[in-house]
């Protein structure tokens, strides 16, 4: 009875770097397809926070987006995102309900922070550009 290595062909070269380029191009047009959505997400994000009414200012979406945000960052090479969206939980969480001009600022600032690493494809934690924006939004984070 073969072996298992006697049944496994070996894969050319050429054949293994046109699958890793394949598979790249894949990874790229995901990363291009969740910045997109990203993008929609934050828009929306921020719609909903600067809403004046509370029917159009539902807690738990704000919440629900902010989250999804966090959670799909580090996926992509964007840490930053996560950082930032994570910071933006903390803040919804802390309030008892999503309102407030402070509140909104606040939120809107950690949006189009948000907004910046995706638009210009900051990938990690973005060296000196990242530590600025966490440093404008006061988040403290620890490598």
């Amino acid at each position: 009875m073969p072996s298992i290595r006697d049944r496994v062909r070996v894969i050319p070269a050429a054949e293994l770097a046109s699958m890793e380029r394949t598979a790249d191009a894949a990874i790229e047009e995901m990363r291009n397809a969740y910045r997109a959505a990203g993008r929609e997400s934050v828009d929306r994000l921020q719609r909903l926070v600067q809403s004046q009414d509370a029917a159009e200012n539902p807690h738990d979406e704000i919440y629900r987006l902010a989250h999804d945000l966090k959670g799909q960052g580090a996926t992509f090479g964007q840490e930053l995102v996560t950082v930032i969206a994570a910071s933006l939980c903390k803040l919804i969480r802390a309030g008892n309900k999503v309102n407030g001009a402070d509140f909104a600022k606040r939120a809107v600032a950690h949006c189009e922070a948000i907004r910046v690493v995706l638009d210009k494809d900051i990938r990690g934690m973005g060296g000196d550009h990242g530590t600025a924006l966490l440093k404008v939004l006061a988040i403290t984070h620890s490598s």
